[in-house]
């Protein structure tokens, strides 16, 4: 096969993965991995996220223990610290179908708390307990077609040909047995049926459906794709550190993850004027994982003079066990009455499912220099590789190997970089300014994706500090794109039967406000 079809293949891919109709019901997918494989160590506390998260090299700071634990080693006194943070995002949505390109703004502000640490320091060691906030999922998005030629329900019609109606019907008795007759990938075909979304044809053999009836010949389709996430990864970490004469610092954690993350889509079509059938439909979609993870972090940091330290650190796998619900709805409007009623409604009995993931190594470095007093110049590398993400739980090997159509986790995604840098500047006594900036390189394998999945950052803070309180406020803009996907998209086995909708791109921007009060004692 040559490259470029190698590489049209593995974004069609992960187009499917991203949110197809009739795979999100299955609420796994490599994408999900890597959502939770990609960490920010840069928006935890006040004085680490104004310099850019690169304290691999630094310490006596709460994010430290779970960047590089050498650096809990440094306190020279025990501390209480905690960090709220105002997140506030602005996603813009583009949708690129046959009508046309459309886009939409919208925006979400969430208050949270992005760590909080204890340590106890001794003369030459110390230990400590915190939290830290290493990724944040809250966000809304909305993408709007215009005229468009394929409803949904065309690709309900295809995956359901040769599929008998005896057994996808709602008896009042049990009217969630047909979810149960059939894999979740069929569901929402079911209730576009259940709904009145299309009609079967009688006598056929064997059995198709049709739109006709509910879609005339020329009718254009107006879809919308709504999106809210909600969720968080906060590491509760253990580490401890000792200090050998001010010269090489040693530390280790023991990190346990809390995972979180909702997702609630509604997909929805309106028709042009004069249809007669289909007015108008809802699709909802809302899948809720939540896990827990752990994983151990060991560090040091050398001081080979007094103004050079030179850091770093090794993250092991996290190894998660998920649990998940999905469930469905979708409301369909008719132009004129069906059997006396305006409307058909389906929804899906709650599906659920646990399973383990095991999350990629990444090894960490870093080096600071101390320009006399007026401040510190600080540069982080880290390598991550995501080839190695990999579901545990037997069942997933379509996902972790591939299949003949789709690649395989070790196809699509690559080891990626990450940068970081900053700068605190001392001008007078108690006062301090930082600014960082931050890149991560694309996790997606091969040059023509490698804008998506990208991140930048920058920063910039301010501190007060005197011998009992440290007072610290940054701010953190970051952007990013994601990988584009397709509200559906459907093709048979055999090739023939296609039903596919416009593309979704999403373009995230997020603000956030983070203030870090630390007691010391």
């Amino acid at each position: 096969m040559k490259q470029r079809d190698i590489r049209a293949a593995i974004l069609v891919a992960l187009f499917a993965l991203g949110l197809t109709a009739a795979d999100k019901a299955r609420g796994q997918s490599s994408e999900e991995l890597l959502l939770f494989s990609r960490q920010n160590f840069g928006i935890a506390s006040a004085r680490s996220a104004g310099m850019g998260g690169a304290f691999t090299s630094l310490g006596a700071d709460a994010a430290t223990m779970s960047l590089n634990p050498a650096g809990i080693a440094m306190y020279g006194k025990g501390e209480i610290s905690i960090s709220p943070g105002l997140r506030i995002t602005g996603n813009r949505a583009d949708y690129s179908g046959s009508g046309g390109s459309v886009s939409k703004r919208l925006g979400n502000t969430r208050a949270h708390v992005g760590s909080f640490s204890m340590v106890y320091a001794g003369s030459n060691f110390a230990v400590g307990f915190g939290m830290n906030r290493l990724a944040d999922f809250n966000g809304r998005s909305r993408a709007v077609g215009y005229g468009e030629q394929f409803s949904i329900g065309d690709m309900f019609v295809e995956q359901l040909y040769g599929v008998p109606t005896a057994g996808i019907g709602s008896p009042d008795r049990d009217i969630y047995r047909a979810f149960y007759n059939y894999p979740p990938a069929y569901w929402g075909a079911i209730m576009g049926y259940q709904a009145g979304l299309f009609d079967p044809v009688e006598g056929s053999d064997p059995q198709t459906y049709t739109m006709q009836n509910m879609l005339q010949n020329g009718s254009l389709l107006y879809p919308q794709e709504d999106r809210r996430t909600a969720g968080a990864i906060d590491e509760y970490v253990l580490s401890g550190g000792y200090n050998l004469k001010e010269i090489l610092y040693v530390g280790a954690s023991i990190g346990i993850q809390d995972i979180r993350y909702n997702r609630y889509d509604t997909y929805s079509e309106a028709t042009s004027a004069g249809n007669v059938g289909l007015h108008s439909l809802f699709y909802d979609q809302n899948l809720r994982m939540n896990g827990a993870g752990v994983n151990l972090k060991v560090g040091a940091t050398v001081r080979p003079l007094p103004w050079l330290r030179i850091g770093v650190a090794y993250h092991s796998p996290t190894w998660i066990r998920m649990k998940e619900e999905y469930d469905g709805a979708m409301t369909v409007y008719y132009t004129h009455p069906i059997e006396g009623y305006t409307y058909g409604y389906s929804d899906t009995p709650i599906l659920q499912n646990e399973y383990s993931m095991r999350t990629p190594s990444r090894l960490l470095a870093g080096i600071s220099a101390t320009i006399g007093t007026v401040g510190i110049v600080s540069v982080d590398y880290e390598r991550v590789w995501y080839p190695n993400m990999k579901y545990t739980s037997a069942g997933f090997g379509d996902i972790n190997e591939g299949t003949e159509t789709t690649p395989g986790i070790r196809e699509a995604y690559r080891p990626a970089n990450i940068v970081r840098a900053g700068i605190e500047f001392h001008p007078v006594q108690s006062l301090f300014l930082r600014a960082g900036c931050g890149y991560s390189a694309s996790p997606y394998r091969g040059s023509d994706f490698k804008r998506y999945g990208e991140y930048r950052q920058w920063s910039g803070g301010i501190g007060y500090r005197n011998r009992w309180v440290n007072l610290d406020l940054a701010y953190v803009y970051g952007s990013a794109r994601q990988m584009p996907y397709k509200p559906f998209d459907y093709t048979a086995e055999d090739g023939y039967r296609v039903a596919s909708d416009g593309t979704v791109s999403l373009r995230e921007r997020n603000h956030n406000l983070i203030l870090s009060v630390v007691f010391r004692f």
